[in-house]
């Protein structure tokens, strides 16, 4: 079934996207320690480098969200087109 697939494809990327934003949180992380033990030359450029990895994590954080909510709804989608498929298959056992 269709939905099944964009199940499985909001799955998919979700847990592709996870990931993603789990390495950059950790990238970010490192650079930051390096920033503050003074291992980074040039603070401009240090600075602009964590505003950037920053503003990443949130557009990353942000779209997890948005992809949580479409599974659910497609999740809740699947439920309801079962339902209405099991009630009409037992309508037409009645009949």
């Amino acid at each position: 079934m269709a939905i099944d697939r964009a199940i499985a494809d909001a799955a998919s990327e979700r847990t592709g996207l996870a990931n993603r934003v789990e390495d950059a949180r950790s990238r970010a992380a490192f650079l930051y320690g390096d920033v503050i033990d003074g291992e980074v030359e040039g603070d401009r450029k240090s600075a602009a480098m964590i505003v950037d990895a920053e503003q990443l994590l949130v557009r990353g954080e942000l779209r997890r969200e948005e992809l949580e909510a479409h599974f659910e709804i497609l999740q809740d989608l699947k439920r309801r087109i079962d339902a209405a498929i099991q009630a009409l298959a037992e309508e037409n056992v009645e009949d």
